[in-house]
């Protein structure tokens, strides 16, 4: 009894452990920058910043964000599978970012459950409408670096940047070439296969029309053209400016590494990102106060939306948990009754 307890212990402080440690490395990584900085010049880069432009830069673009992000998961899921009110989306994508402060996967998972229940869809059909929505979301950011080098290129524009030309070029060629791969098998398989079934995870690809394709792609070029604005006004602010076609080609790059789960709330990992990236363009107490605001904002904006939600939200996740569900959410093969309605319906 006693080394069950002590083993229960030592799981418990493993947990909390595994928990403390992004916190401790966002310590460390601040730690280094303020060691080194001035501060007189990271309070004059505080007073002189614009926050009546900073807030709202970063207040609007989150509120877009979510409103469309949850329109897109409605229609997918209407498309897709079957109806679903658009406010039985919202409310609980916006309540669960209360659970996005603890920790962003965490509020991501907490979703697909809710899906799983609310909209009865099996946990692998689930997976690939957020496969098929990522797989544009890559195809929008690949877009504008494309777009964005062919400028560089063709107006001589000055690139600062601490990888290669090459190795970019490398990467988006990359990314190009595996979407046309995959538009590709899609092709063949719809031309010349139509009656071949496929695993829950790949239907989505199949099933859609041009339409959803065209729909999908507008709404997600929408949203990475907002978060470029987005990050340009709020860096403006700070008095960091970058020039808009750096911007595009580096920020995704930025984004990635601030995103990583190795810190609290991208604390010090958005520092490390900026200060790599577009260290030509503002002093070092500059980038440090506006990464350090730029996080900041981002969780307490998208805690005031939760709070703002979280009756309706709290509401609708109760009804979905209690309510008897007969299907299995881990889900390996095509039932019977799922191949004989594979087929999409003539109207969506």
């Amino acid at each position: 009894m006693a080394l069950k307890q002590i083993s229960e212990r030592e799981k418990k402080s493993l947990h909390l452990g595994r928990r403390l440690i992004p916190f401790f490395i966002s310590v460390l990584i601040l730690s280094y920058y303020l060691h080194k900085v001035d501060w007189q010049g990271l309070k004059k880069a505080v007073l002189t910043a614009n926050l009546w432009l900073f807030f709202p830069a970063r207040f609007f673009p989150l509120l877009i964000y979510l409103v469309v992000d949850s329109y897109l998961l409605q229609r997918l899921l209407v498309w897709f599978h079957r109806p679903i009110k658009y406010s039985q989306i919202l409310y609980p994508r916006a309540g669960l970012y209360l659970l996005a402060l603890v920790n962003v996967q965490l509020s991501n998972g907490g979703m697909f459950l809710y899906l799983l229940r609310k909209a009865k869809i099996k946990a692998e059909k689930l997976a690939g409408l957020v496969l098929f929505r990522f797989a544009w979301s890559v195809w929008s950011i690949n877009l504008g670096l494309s777009l964005s080098m062919l400028v560089i290129f063709f107006l001589r524009l000055p690139f600062h940047s601490p990888l290669s030309i090459k190795l970019i070029l490398f990467g988006v060629f990359f990314i190009w070439a595996n979407l046309f791969l995959c538009l590709g098998l899609v092709y063949y398989y719809k031309r010349f296969r139509p009656q071949a079934h496929h695993r829950p995870i790949w239907e989505v690809f199949f099933q859609a029309k041009a339409r959803h394709y065209l729909e999908v792609a507008g709404f997600t070029l929408l949203l990475a053209i907002i978060a470029v604005l987005n990050n340009y006004f709020c860096a403006l602010s700070f008095n960091i400016k970058i020039p808009l076609h750096e911007l595009i080609v580096l920020l995704p790059l930025a984004d990635l590494i601030s995103a990583l789960p190795i810190a609290f709330a991208g604390l010090g990992t958005t520092t490390f990102a900026w200060q790599t990236f577009f260290k030509p363009y503002a002093t070092p107490e500059a980038f440090l106060s506006f990464t350090i605001a730029l996080p900041v904002t981002t969780y307490l904006t998208r805690a005031l939306f939760a709070l703002i939600a979280l009756p309706r939200a709290s509401k609708e996740i109760q009804q979905a948990f209690s309510s008897r569900s007969d299907y299995c959410l881990l889900y390996t093969s095509p039932s019977p009754r799922d191949l004989s309605t594979s087929r999409m319906p003539s109207s969506a």
